[in-house]
């Protein structure tokens, strides 16, 4: 999802990009897997990169509770080989780390707040994110709730998306969860800004603006004209589906970013919007 995105990006702007993902999801996408230190060693070096970013990483919070391992070795033993090749390079590290590594007791975090992730996954990107900060050039951009790519949106906007192409005239929301919704176009927009200005450090970045799951999804079908009901239930409603603690706030400020005049993103909703009209024809189905 992210890494359509970013490659889309870098090579449009005249970047050698080397992408590779465990699965060949695509016909520019080369197949390593991120927990195999040799083998990404000898593809990274083959390569000689200028930046390393480590996009990889088991998302799915139900699924790192049942294997663990899996998602210790992937999200944090994948960011220790990343982090050891460009320590041996003297090149910059891009580690994506999550707002989901606080634990939801404040309403908001800024960059300086003290993470205490609660389910597996976030423990696991937390780790990745300290060993990231080990290396000199190191960029970790902590994201919020991602949309975009279309088909390939694994996230909220393409569960609901599925729900209604499927058929359903009502959805089931949750409003008892808060978060920064980010838009990944201009995620990557702001991994390539902080490249471009040198910019080391762990940083919030996510999009303007805070919303609910319920009001992502009533802002996503009024975009599409549709006459679907969006009805508020409690997170006890999908308790069995998403059974893995998460945070009830995940909103982050993006304190560091504003005062050193490097936020390139925008709000949320005229990234929604965009992210309609861009996929018009997905979304049309």
């Amino acid at each position: 999802m992210l890494g359509d995105a970013v490659y889309k990006y870098f090579t449009e702007h005249m970047h050698t990009v080397r992408a590779t993902d465990i699965k060949l999801t695509s016909d520019w996408v080369n197949c390593i897997d991120v927990r195999d230190h040799f083998l990404v060693r000898h593809d990274v070096l083959g390569f000689s990169p200028d930046v390393i970013m480590n996009l990889a990483a088991m998302t799915d919070l139900e699924e790192c509770e049942k294997r663990r391992g899996a998602a210790i070795s992937t999200n944090t033993g994948g960011s220790a080989n990343c982090a050891a090749l460009a320590m041996e390079l003297d090149i910059p590290y891009v580690y994506i780390s999550t707002a989901g590594i606080f634990d939801g007791k404040q309403e908001y975090y800024d960059d300086y707040d003290k993470p205490n992730p609660i389910c597996i996954y976030a423990k696991s990107k937390y780790w990745g994110e300290i060993i990231a900060t080990t290396v000199p050039k190191h960029i970790v951009l902590r994201c919020g709730w991602q949309m975009g790519s279309g088909p390939k949106d694994k996230k909220f906007i393409q569960k609901i998306w599925q729900q209604i192409k499927a058929g359903a005239t009502e959805l089931n929301v949750v409003t008892d969860k808060q978060g920064t919704p980010t838009y990944v176009k201009d995620f990557t927009h702001q991994i390539d800004k902080m490249l471009q200005t040198k910019s080391y450090g762990v940083f919030n970045a996510v999009g303007k603006g805070e919303a609910s799951r319920y009001d992502v999804a009533v802002e996503f079908v009024r975009l599409l004209g549709l006459n679907v009901k969006v009805n508020v239930v409690p997170s006890s409603f999908w308790a069995k589906e998403y059974s893995a603690p998460r945070p009830t706030s995940e909103k982050l400020i993006t304190s560091k970013l504003d005062v050193a005049g490097l936020n390139v993103m925008r709000t949320w909703q005229e990234s929604l919007a965009e992210y309609v009209n861009e996929y018009h024809e997905y979304f049309s189905q």
